[in-house]
C-alpha cells in the first residue's frame, strides 16, 4: 500500500475508534453526555472503486474519512453560538497540509477544517448572524437558480459539498414573512478538480492554446456580494422572492490571441469569474399527496459573462404509504430545468458547448435542458432504496444514474451502498467522465 493509502486507512481506523470511545458504556459514568456540553458529532467512512482507469489518473479505490464535531451554545436570551470543524484524511490527495484561510482559495482540503462558525444575536422580531456560513434557498430538488451565496467543493463531481462562506446575515421575521439580507465581503471560489485527477477532462491532441492563471476578483469592496430573500406563506402556498448580486463560483473563459512569431497567432484563454445580478422566485405548494414546485431565476450579466440567461426548473413529488410487509412508502420526483439565452453580451467569453476542455464544467451547466427523476422505495423503518437520474440534452444526450441503497444498523449506525453510472459522448456534460462509473460505500457513526 502507498504512504497516502495507508495515512487514508490510518484515517478511516482513528476515526472510528474516536467516535467508539465518544459512545463507550464503560466512560459514560465518567462523564457528562456530549448533549450536556453542547456537543454533538459525526464519524464518516467513504470508499469509491472505479471500474476503469482514466488518462490521468489510475488510482481505483479511493478512500476517506471525516470526524466532524459541532459544538452550541445559547449564550442567554440574546443570542447563541455554534461552531462546526472536521478533521479528514484521505488517500487520493484531495486533502493536504494544515490552512486557514480568509476567504478559502487552496486547490486541496486541510486536515482540519473549520465548516460553519457563526454568532448569532436577536432582538425582537431582528436577528442577526455573523460568520462562516452555509445558505439554502430555492424549492427545487436537484439544482437551484435561486441558491448562489455558496461555493462548492467539486474535488470529486458527484460527491461534492458546500464550501461555508464569512458573511453577515440579518432576519426580520412577521408572523409566516420573513426577510433576509446577506452581505460577503470576500470573494470564495469553488474548489475545482485537480489537474492530474480523473475529474479532469483530457486535453485533445490537436488542441493549441495558451492558458492562463485564473483572474480572481480583487479583495476590496468592489469584490463584497449582496443577497436578499423576501418570503412568506400564504392560502397554503410558500413563495419567495430573491435577489443576488456577486460572482459565480466556476470559470468562465475569456478568448483572445497571442503571437508568438510574425503572422503566426495562437488563442489565448483567460479564466475570470463573472459578476452578475440574478433576480429570481421560487414557489411550492401541496395538493393531496402532490407536492409542486418552480423556480426561476434571470442571471445579467454585468462583466466577464457570454449570455445573460433565465434558468427555471420545475416538479412535483408525489407520496405515497404503501404499508406492504416488504414496502412502507414510495416518493416519485419528476422534475425539468431549462436554460434559455436572453441576450449576448460578450462573445470573447467561450461557449462550452461541445467542448470538452474549456467552459463553465461545474455547477447548473448540467441542467440546461435536463429532465430529471427519482423513486424511492422505503422498504422498512431502517431499510430504503433510491434510483436517481438525470439527462443533459443540449448537445447529444448524456446521463447519470444513481442506484443507492441505505440502511440503519443502529440508532447511531447507517450504512450506504451503490452504483454511479456515467454516459455520452466525450463533448457532452456527463459524457467527459464517461470512465467513472463506480461502487461507492458509506458508513456514517452519529454520537
Amino acid at each position: 500500500m502507498s504512504t497516502a493509502g495507508r495515512a487514508g486507512a490510518r484515517w478511516g481506523l482513528l476515526a472510528a475508534l474516536a467516535a467508539g470511545l465518544l459512545a463507550s458504556p464503560v466512560l459514560a459514568a465518567d462523564r457528562p453526555s456530549l448533549a450536556d456540553l453542547g456537543l454533538k458529532g459525526e464519524a464518516l467512512f467513504k470508499s469509491f472503486t472505479y471500474f476503469a482507469n482514466t488518462p490521468n489518473d489510475n488510482q481505483q479505490v479511493v478512500n476517506e474519512g471525516v470526524l466532524q464535531l459541532e459544538w452550541s451554545h445559547r449564550l442567554g436570551a440574546w443570542g447563541s453560538t455554534k461552531i462546526v470543524g472536521r478533521a479528514r484524511d484521505d488517500d487520493v490527495g484531495f486533502t493536504r497540509e494544515l490552512t486557514f484561510q480568509i476567504p478559502e482559495t487552496s486547490q486541496r482540503r486541510s486536515y482540519l477544517d473549520l465548516r460553519e462558525a457563526t454568532l448569532s444575536a436577536r432582538g425582537g422580531p431582528i436577528d442577526v448572524t455573523l460568520g462562516k456560513q452555509i445558505f439554502a434557498w430555492g424549492t427545487a430538488d436537484a439544482f437551484n437558480p435561486t441558491d448562489n451565496l455558496n461555493p462548492y467543493d467539486y474535488l470529486d463531481v458527484l460527491d461534492n459539498e458546500k464550501l461555508g462562506i464569512w458573511s453577515a446575515a440579518a432576519r426580520a421575521s412577521h408572523g409566516a414573512t420573513s426577510l433576509t439580507f446577506v452581505a460577503v465581503p470576500f470573494f470564495t471560489p469553488s474548489r475545482l478538480p485537480l489537474f492530474k485527477s480523473r475529474w479532469t477532462p483530457v486535453v485533445p491532441p490537436a488542441f493549441r492554446a495558451v492558458a492562463d492563471d485564473p483572474v480572481r476578483p480583487e479583495q476590496d469592496a468592489s469584490a463584497t456580494q449582496y443577497a436578499a430573500r423576501l418570503k412568506s406563506t400564504f392560502a397554503g402556498v410558500d413563495a419567495s422572492l430573491s435577489y443576488y448580486d456577486g460572482f459565480r463560483h466556476t470559470l468562465a473563459f475569456r478568448q483572445s490571441a497571442l503571437a508568438i512569431a510574425p503572422g503566426v497567432t495562437l488563442p489565448r484563454l483567460t479564466p475570470v469569474y463573472t459578476r452578475e445580478k440574478v433576480p429570481g422566485a421560487d414557489v411550492s405548494t401541496t395538493l393531496g399527496r402532490f407536492e409542486i414546485h418552480a423556480e426561476a431565476a434571470a442571471r445579467f450579466v454585468e462583466s466577464n459573462g457570454r449570455d445573460d440567461v433565465l434558468q427555471t426548473i420545475g416538479g412535483i413529488n408525489y407520496t405515497q404509504d404503501v404499508g406492504w410487509k416488504w414496502l412502507d412508502q414510495v416518493v416519485v420526483i419528476l422534475e425539468y430545468a431549462r436554460e434559455t439565452s436572453l441576450r449576448r453580451v460578450d462573445s470573447r467569453i467561450v461557449r462550452t458547448e461541445g467542448t470538452p476542455v474549456v467552459g463553465d464544467l461545474l455547477s447548473d451547466r448540467a441542467f440546461r435542458n435536463a429532465p430529471i427523476g427519482r423513486i424511492q422505495a422505503k422498504l422498512t423503518e431502517d431499510t430504503s432504496v433510491k434510483l436517481s437520474g438525470v439527462a443533459d440534452l443540449t448537445v447529444t444526450p448524456s446521463y447519470y444514474l444513481q442506484l443507492k441503497a441505505t440502511h440503519r444498523i443502529t440508532d447511531a449506525l447507517q450504512a450506504e451502498a451503490g452504483l454511479d453510472f456515467l454516459t455520452g459522448r466525450p463533448e457532452t456534460f456527463w459524457g467527459r467522465w464517461g470512465d467513472n462509473d463506480r461502487f461507492f460505500l458509506v458508513l456514517r457513526y452519529l454520537f
